[in-house]
């Protein structure tokens, strides 16, 4: 299919890079195991017996032997505090005082369903995920979160470029052919108002901006209205609130969710959001849920009213 020969490898490489680390990680746990294996054999050797000789005790020899045995006695609590001191796990929880890291590139499987156009000349969009496999020409789309204690700042960035010849183009009009390309940036600033460590879940409330550049090109073919081609650019920016939070089910499961909403530029947007996550080791997790963006902007003779949505998939590399 054509949005696997665009887009998967992409994504795979991600989920590859993501198992290299598992294995990565698990190798050195093996090797550190396998180091310390050594220390713990024993020999299972007897020890030959052999006839007691008498020797004269002098106070020379005694001195000697309590020296030996001080000796002894410090070099074992040398060696017990240095094997105390080394670590036993991969890797150590972070301080709290440290900020950190998670880049997660994401595979969205959305649909678009919704209006595009000006005045009287608006095409109606309704393609599935499996339609816009042929009409896809370059998407990308991650998330990068930096977090201190209890505040964290996050950036969402998705570009996707399109060419559908099958909008359709209501009454006046025999055909319609839509390029457009959409860029949003949303980043947000976010305050955990709820947090348990032991379970691994938490609430942030969360407040930012969402930034929309949109391109289009629509071509009308001649119907009732002679043949028309309309080219157009909108910047706008939406004031957006909302909550976001992490559940832990167990060591390696945990449900994850989020939901905002605002306006500004635009009438109204929102966005929902719900998956289900896998830890694959203390770096690296993976996330499977469904997605819903929606906006509607009509100002100055530009009509975009469209909702993207579909299944997502996440890959998180925290750092």
């Amino acid at each position: 299919m054509l949005l696997i020969r665009k887009l998967s490898p992409v994504f795979l490489l991600a989920i590859a890079g993501a198992f290299s680390v598992h294995a990565q990680t698990q190798a050195v746990a093996d090797s550190s195991s396998a180091s310390v294996a050594p220390n713990a054999v024993s020999t299972s050797e007897p020890k030959k017996t052999e006839i007691a000789k008498p020797s004269i005790v002098t106070p020379e020899k005694i001195l000697s032997d309590k020296t030996s045995e001080i000796g002894d006695r410090d070099s074992s609590k040398d060696v017990g505090e240095a094997t105390a001191a080394a670590p036993t796990t991969a890797y150590q929880p972070a301080s709290d005082d440290k900020w950190h890291f998670v880049f997660s590139p994401y595979f969205w499987m959305a649909g678009l369903h919704g209006t595009i156009g000006g005045p009287n000349r608006t095409i109606r969009v309704d393609e599935r995920f499996s339609d816009i496999f042929d009409s896809l020409k370059f998407a990308f789309m991650g998330v990068f979160e930096a977090h201190k204690k209890k505040w964290a700042v996050q950036t969402d960035v998705e570009y996707v470029s399109i060419d559908d010849d099958k909008a359709t183009p209501g009454p006046l009009f025999s055909s319609a052919n839509a390029k457009i390309k959409t860029f949003v940036f949303t980043p947000e600033v976010a305050y955990r108002i709820y947090d348990n460590p032991d379970k691994g879940s938490f609430v942030q409330v969360l407040g930012g901006t969402r930034i929309w550049h949109l391109s289009s090109d629509l071509t009308f073919g001649a119907g009732v209205l002679p043949a028309v081609e309309i080219k157009g650019s909108r910047n706008w920016v939406d004031a957006v609130g909302g909550l976001r939070g992490k559940a832990g089910l167990s060591e390696k499961f945990f449900l994850m969710g989020r939901f905002d909403l605002g306006g500004g530029g635009s009438k109204f947007t929102y966005q929902l959001f719900g998956g289900l996550g896998y830890n694959l080791n203390q770096r690296v997790a993976l996330v499977f849920g469904y997605r819903d963006l929606n906006v509607n902007y009509d100002k100055d003779n530009f009509v975009y009213d469209m909702s993207q949505r579909g299944p997502i998939m996440r890959v998180g590399f925290k750092f």
